[in-house]
């Protein structure tokens, strides 16, 4: 970003050098394939999403839902990274819905512990272990097999806490088993795709130093584009300049 536009901005690693984009998607999905697993219906997938605080973002994906027709669905399902701020939006927004926590960032949770607390190599007996038990959703078990594996002091016990905390508070999300066997999706794949495809291949290239106006511009198009909604908003914007065109004469 424009150094103008990172004032008050704190980075991982002291100065902030970027802002976070934050991006949604909805999709339909009516079946499963020949082995049970959830399969997307074509060309369902829409986009939206902005360089915005959360309090922003959730009325957003929450719009988009209802465009989408979200309360004619048999069932609604969010699934998040596990974000503090995406609990609040699915409190306030998609209360009843079934919230899933991505598998695939609670595996980075569980390698991270692997190896940094348990000093262990990955896809060593041990990993092999708790990771089938994350993947069934025994996450019970899962943190009575964690507990022991935590140092008595030192930075390795505080980062081991920190990883089972997570685990613990995210229990209720993680029952992937039971998410598979209801022909349900248990990873957000496609809105990691979306992120490197919408934003990062045209944002995040070498050289390039945007003002957040221009930067949600150029999302707000490219989710147009990749939600199949381009030619849309170009007729729309047209008749919305005739109308204009028509009261001023």
């Amino acid at each position: 970003m424009r150094r103008a536009e990172l004032e008050g901005i704190k980075g991982k690693k002291g100065k902030a050098r970027t802002r976070e984009a934050k991006l949604g998607c909805v999709f339909t999905q009516t079946g499963v394939d020949e082995k049970g697993r959830a399969v997307r219906d074509d060309d369902s997938t829409t986009y939206t999403g902005a360089i915005e605080e959360s309090r922003d973002f959730g009325p957003r994906i929450h719009q988009e839902a209802l465009r989408r027709g979200m309360t004619g669905a048999r069932r609604v399902v969010v699934i998040t990274d596990g974000a503090a701020y995406n609990k609040t939006i699915i409190g306030e927004r998609f209360p009843q819905a079934t919230a899933i926590l991505d598998l695939y960032h609670a595996r980075d949770h569980l390698a991270r512990f692997v190896r940094d607390v348990a000093r262990q190599y990955l896809k060593s007996p041990l990993h092999r272990r708790l990771r089938y038990l994350l993947d069934a959703g025994r996450i019970e078990i899962l943190l009575k097999q964690m507990e022991p594996l935590v140092p008595r002091s030192g930075p390795r016990r505080k980062n081991g806490r920190k990883e089972i905390a997570y685990f613990r508070r995210n229990a209720h999300a993680m029952r992937y088993a039971e998410y598979r066997s209801q022909g349900l999706f248990v990873g957000s794949g496609v809105i990691e795709a979306g992120c490197r495809t919408l934003v990062g291949q045209r944002l995040k290239n070498s050289g390039m130093f945007w003002s957040v106006r221009g930067a949600n511009a150029i999302i707000a198009l490219r989710c147009c584009i990749l939600s199949g909604l381009f030619e849309q908003f170009c007729e729309s914007r047209a008749e919305t300049r005739a109308a204009q065109q028509r009261k001023a004469a």
